[in-house]
């Protein structure tokens, strides 16, 4: 039958069922110092970093006040980014060699815990087997984070390095190349940007034989073509019936390179009429079969001048593009510097982590207390459910 609630009656019989409280509160002590005896031995250091708000200050009038602007949190942009894969395995390259106890990124993300503080503060954990190692993570950790953001919210420094040693070496292969043709050709060097010159004697290149053999060529051709002209108005003459035959005409040097002389042609023309317009008629054939072949020559020099003239124009503009973007490449570098410094100085370390003198794994007096506590909560709800059954059994 059921009886009214009396405090009395309960606190009477916890007295004689006072080992139905302390029989759990024992055993969970006892789970409790196994538990702490299987956990592993932990060290916890502690880094106390500082993300400040931007301050966009409005101000509306000196005489009456400014206004903040807070709404902007670096806190909330910065804490997900510690439990990143990119800080983990940035951190570990910066303690590579030094830990006591090899740790992997993942592992490393498992041990490291952020928690908010006050205003703008916020604390960077990481546990290790040993201080050492702890005290060294956690500044690893610390020193990473500033340098993540500054590739988040500015660009990675490392991109930037790597295009530029690939556009360097492009760069080097073009300046090459230009030193390499100039050299072989001669454009550019020495006396009229064409003469090369090797110690004491002087070398002509490619470039600069074909414009001077292009030049004597001219120069021939031009000689050759005048005396052809010459022995037309001479033959014209002699085909007129002209008694002075205009003879003077071929009183020239270039006339000694057929194996002649003005003196026999005169001679000639008092002697055999005939035999001079033999002559002069066989010297224009053999003329103009030279003048052919010197337009060959000049016109197979001309082209070969604009090639190598082009190649140059080519291997000069390669260069020059490839020398234009080392230049930007390098400025950017430099505002991208600029940049991370403004960017990583959002986040500060304010307080360095220290090594830890005690383990913070196992935590005896957060294992007994809670096992305790919890013990003779249970033993004392056990006692009440016997009591209210034998009550109600009575």
């Amino acid at each position: 039958m059921d009886q009214p609630f009396r405090p009395t009656h309960y606190l009477h019989h916890l007295r004689r069922h006072w080992l139905l409280i302390i029989i759990p509160a024992v055993v969970a002590v006892i789970l409790a110092l196994i538990i702490g005896f299987l956990t592993p031995v932990r060290y916890t250091a502690t880094a106390t970093l500082s993300a400040p708000n931007p301050q966009l200050i409005w101000r509306w009038d000196n005489r009456v006040t400014d206004y903040v602007d807070w709404r902007f949190n670096w806190r909330t942009e910065v804490l997900p980014l510690i439990n990143t894969q990119e800080v983990a395995q940035r951190a570990l390259d910066k303690v590579e060699g030094q830990l006591e106890e090899p740790m992997t990124a993942e592992q490393l993300l498992g041990a490291t815990s952020s928690r908010l503080g006050q205003g703008s503060l916020f604390t960077i954990s990481v546990s290790a087997s040993n201080p050492q190692d702890a005290a060294l993570l956690t500044q690893a950790v610390a020193a990473s984070l500033p340098e993540t953001v500054a590739d988040l919210y500015a660009g990675n420094i490392d991109l930037y390095t790597e295009a530029l040693e690939q556009v360097q070496s492009e760069f080097d292969i073009a300046d090459e190349t230009v030193k390499v043709f100039r050299g072989d050709t001669g454009i550019g060097l020495g006396f009229g940007g064409d003469l090369a010159s090797l110690g004491e004697d002087e070398l002509f290149g490619a470039h600069s034989a074909i414009k001077q053999e292009l030049t004597l060529a001219n120069s021939d051709r031009a000689a050759t073509q005048n005396l052809v002209d010459r022995l037309d108005v001479v033959i014209q003459a002699i085909e007129d019936g002209d008694p002075e035959y205009h003879l003077a005409l071929l009183d020239v040097a270039h006339l000694s390179r057929y194996g002649l002389q003005y003196e026999g042609l005169r001679l000639l023309a008092e002697q055999d009429t005939d035999s001079l317009q033999t002559t002069i008629r066989s010297l224009r054939g053999e003329a103009n079969g030279v003048l052919e072949q010197l337009n060959m020559v000049a016109l197979d020099l001309q082209h070969k001048h604009a090639a190598y003239s082009r190649q140059w124009e080519n291997i000069l503009q390669e260069r020059g593009i490839w020398l234009e973007s080392v230049t930007s490449l390098e400025r950017k570098q430099v505002e991208l510097q600029m940049k991370r410094i403004i960017e990583g100085e959002r986040v500060q370390v304010i307080d360095e982590p220290t090594v830890p003198e005690t383990p913070s794994q196992p935590n005896w007096l957060l294992y007994l207390g809670i096992a305790l506590l919890g013990g003779l909560l249970g033993g004392f709800l056990l006692a009440i459910v016997v009591i209210y059954l034998s009550d109600a059994n009575a």
